[in-house]
């Protein structure tokens, strides 16, 4: 038993990370590989039972996991952020969430006969769609600007409202099921799960808070301080009420969102990191548990609801949260297709199904299988048609031109102004809050992260940008970043600045350097020699050339002080590099960075 456990929780491990990378691989959703990989070792070939091997900690083990996931979505949720978004983004978030919500628990009512409250639970857990599914989706199909801003906004703070409305709704049941205080008032035992959840919820936010204003835990524990915390305040409060842990951990979040703690950037780094592996191990346990017997329950009435879902509520949902705006008809149309559900609804879902089953409401165990295949439907639907049907509406970017700088240096910043004022998209990253504070004060689109960091990657539009620039003052994070962004931009749209250590030859010597993009400018700018530039009396020359005035008219006129950066030539670009001869011709503008006055 004891290795047959060792086997199951390292395998779980093993096995969840290889459907991450499989995922990154095929830029699919990381939720299809993981409940795909649960399915074929659960109910299809029988290889693994986690509920018989886990015993009576299968149960526990997964709240906590959900517990962790709703906290990391919750610390999401900013109010400022939501009252700042577009009016259709706020319309989707309540008008639209209500449609979804209502929608859902009249068509699975109707169709399947479901009682109404798990009809109204059913519905909840079909509002969120989340950044987990959408980010690769948009990265993919690369809609318009103001596609990708309604998506994008829609999915990171829909999570953590569609959870809290359907814990709410979780806790209601069990009330009124009599599971939590059997014999009493089911409005009373919700108010007291209602007020533990809110009051521990807001405690536990508070505490942290002030431990982290005050600098009372140390740089090296903050993370784990805070998950220890979450962890149990979780218990206690399922502890003190039954069933109210959910929404503690979701109050505290959010209270912690709204807090305006500058730490709070670097918890949500490990949170990502932590919550990935956790959504890894919960969703491969979860399908591995999924009996045959319950997907038999589904029917063709259960594709007509998936339909139903799909083709009528969602589409009702944009039009009603669009009136009014500026959105085209084809941007609505394109909007009512793409609705992917993701892994907060899968999760709820799943702890939810069993607990209900336990307090002996039989008709829930086939929620799971429900929600699964509105999972699976629409990410496979909407996601495997969905640039297609961008294309043929006209509302997918054609071959983006702009740029992502990776580095908002002083470097980045001048040669970022220059290339907006020549009309194109230009987003800048860094993990230098100052750099980015200077970005943004000279109009600048800067975000402030590790553009490696899932989060940066989830929340950094890409919509408009062709060619990634990596401007650090560290080499190996300037290859990496190429590596990273290979597949996105492809291997002629990265760049990065020559190394420091660059042989005579113009060849790399570096072992740990051999994965570059395309090297910028010349062969001996280096970070080094390009900043001291920047930031003496050089600036970013605009030199439109003529019959009269070539190129080689300005270099004679600049000497050594020359460095070529780019040429311009309507919405063309021609980037200087090491590896092709940079000779612009009439008619094109030069970019060029010059010492000032020579």
């Amino acid at each position: 038993m004891e290795h047959n456990l060792l086997l199951l929780l390292s395998g779980i491990v093993v096995l969840g990370i290889l459907c991450q990378w499989l995922a990154w691989w095929l830029k699919v959703p990381a939720i299809l590989p993981l409940l795909a990989s649960g399915f074929l070792a659960g109910p299809v070939f029988h290889l693994v039972d986690p509920r018989a091997l886990l015993g009576d900690l299968f149960f526990p083990m997964v709240s906590l996991l959900v517990a962790v996931i709703l906290f990391e979505g919750a610390l999401t949720l900013n109010f400022p952020e939501v009252r700042a978004v577009a009016s259709t983004v706020r319309n989707l978030l309540t008008i639209g969430a209500a449609i979804t919500w209502f929608g859902g628990a009249l068509a699975v009512h109707y169709i399947l006969g479901l009682e109404w409250l798990l009809s109204v639970l059913f519905g909840a857990l079909i509002v969120v769609t989340g950044p987990t599914v959408i980010a690769p989706l948009l990265r993919n199909v690369r809609p318009n600007q103001r596609i990708y801003s309604v998506l994008m906004w829609e999915g990171i703070l829909i999570d953590p409202i569609g959870a809290s409305l359907a814990v709410l709704i979780f806790n209601f049941i069990v009330a009124e099921s009599g599971g939590v205080n059997p014999g009493a008032n089911p409005v009373l035992v919700f108010l007291e799960i209602a007020l533990v959840g809110l009051a521990l919820g807001l405690i536990g936010g508070y505490s942290i808070a002030q431990l982290l204003k005050r600098y009372l835990v140390p740089d090296n524990l903050q993370d784990l301080v805070v998950l220890a915390l979450v962890a149990g305040l979780f218990a206690l409060s399922d502890t003190v009420e039954a069933e109210s842990g959910l929404l503690t951990v979701t109050v505290m979040g959010v209270y912690l969102a709204n807090s305006n703690i500058h730490q709070l950037r670097e918890i949500l780094h490990f949170k990502e990191r932590l919550s990935t592996l956790f959504i890894s191990g919960l969703f491969i346990l979860l399908a591995a548990s999924i009996q045959l017997e319950t997907l038999a329950l589904l029917d063709w009435r259960s594709l007509l609801l998936l339909a139903v879902v799909i083709f009528v509520i969602r589409p009702i949902n944009i039009q009603v949260s669009a009136i009014g705006s500026k959105l085209t008809g084809k941007e609505r149309l394109f909007l009512s297709w793409i609705a992917p559900r993701g892994i907060v609804a899968a999760a709820i879902t799943a702890l939810s199904a069993f607990r209900l089953q336990e307090l002996g409401l039989a008709e829930a165990k086939i929620l799971e299988p429900l929600v699964f295949l509105v999972i699976v439907g629409t990410i496979v639907l909407q996601g495997g048609t969905a640039k297609w049907f961008a294309q043929r509406l006209g509302v997918a970017e054609a071959e983006p031109q702009g740029f992502l700088l990776v580095g908002a240096n002083r470097l980045g910043r001048l040669l970022a102004e220059a290339i907006q004022k020549e009309g194109f998209v230009v987003r800048l990253v860094d993990t230098d809050f100052e750099n980015v504070r200077l970005a943004r004060m000279d109009g600048l689109d800067a975000h402030y992260g590790n553009i490696f960091s899932e989060y940066t990657e989830e929340h950094l539009s890409l919509s408009g940008i062709g060619r990634l620039l990596a401007l650090t003052s560290n080499d190996e994070a300037n290859a990496l970043a190429c590596r990273h962004f290979k597949d996105e931009f492809g291997s002629a749209g990265i760049y990065q600045l020559v190394p420091r250590r660059f042989g005579e030859n113009g060849r790399n010597q570096a072992p740990v350097m051999r994965a570059l993009g395309r090297l910028l400018f010349g062969k001996n700018a280096t970070y080094r020699h390009l900043i001291d530039e920047a930031r003496g009396s050089a600036l970013v020359k605009r030199t439109k050339l003529t019959p009269k005035f070539s190129y080689q008219d300005l270099k004679a006129e600049h000497g050594d002080d020359l460095i070529p950066l780019m040429a311009v030539q309507d919405r063309l670009v021609n980037v200087a590099t090491l590896d092709e001869e940079f000779a612009p011709q009439a008619g094109w503008t030069v970019l060029s960075l010059v010492v000032e006055g020579s």
